[in-house]
């Protein structure tokens, strides 16, 4: 074997354990979030209606743990059709890859004001630092696709593709618009707003993002079909497909029908 045969070896096993850690570290962050969800031990020799309110009280709590797995589950599947481009590395991917694990690894923070809290929809400062942290988990991983795009020629395989894979046209805005949702957390923890004020002006931009981001998706990419998981899928006769679709400029777009 000669020495650019074990240089070869050497990165790609470099870049597997780069993988497997971001990997470990979002399963670690989903059971941790998990494991704050359960009945009081009371409710083990409780009555049907003493279980029942138990239930109902962590009800909330399951609730915030099912919308928190989803949006990490998101950032996961994002994560790994970022990686599924990278055919090497440097210092500074797997800084920005650090940064955005550790703003991953803040939810189980996040939930666990709400957790506490016996008046969840009033905790003011649990509104705050959810949705503080879901900006920068999206802000980080948009800066951990833009280095991966800037640097395509040295760090990535595929490269005519990436750009249109990773939707780059429409996520570049993010550079822009999440600090302005931080300046809007900033002002309602200055001002020291209403909780439930707080909560349009925190989340109701969220809600606006993700549409602007559907109507920019049709107007950037029309042929461009995300993937749609349902029960008809899971369990029916038939199996997605590869197919290419193309984008208004032409390009090709890998999806699935």
């Amino acid at each position: 074997m000669n020495i650019d045969d074990e240089n070869e070896i050497r990165r790609e096993f470099q870049l597997e354990r780069i993988i497997l850690f971001s990997d470990a570290v979002f399963a670690i962050i989903i059971t941790i979030m998990i494991l704050d969800v359960k009945l009081p031990e009371v409710a083990r020799y409780a009555s049907e209606l003493e279980a029942k309110k138990a239930f109902l009280h962590i009800l909330p709590k399951l609730i915030g743990y099912s919308v928190s797995f989803y949006a990490i589950g998101r950032l996961w599947m994002l994560h790994l059709r970022i990686f599924s481009f990278l055919k090497d590395y440097n210092l500074q991917l797997i800084t920005i890859n650090l940064l955005f694990l550790f703003s991953v690894s803040l939810y189980p923070f996040a939930l666990s004001f709400f957790f506490n809290s016996s008046q969840i929809m009033q905790y003011s400062w649990g509104i705050y630092t959810y949705g503080s942290i879901t900006f920068l988990t999206i802000f980080t991983q948009t800066m951990l696709t833009g280095y991966l795009i800037k640097n395509k020629d040295i760090l990535c395989s595929n490269t005519a593709k990436i750009e249109n894979a990773l939707l780059w046209k429409i996520n570049r805005f993010d550079y822009f618009l999440l600090p302005v949702f931080a300046i809007l957390v900033a002002v309602t923890i200055y001002f020291n707003l209403n909780p439930k004020l707080s909560l349009y002006i925190v989340f109701g931009p969220m809600v606006l993002y993700s549409i602007v981001i559907k109507i920019m998706r049709l107007i950037y990419y029309p042929d461009y079909r995300k993937d749609k998981v349902t029960l008809l899928s899971l369990f029916g006769r038939s199996k997605p497909v590869l197919y290419e679709a193309k984008d208004k400029h032409g390009q090709s777009v890998e999806t699935r029908k």
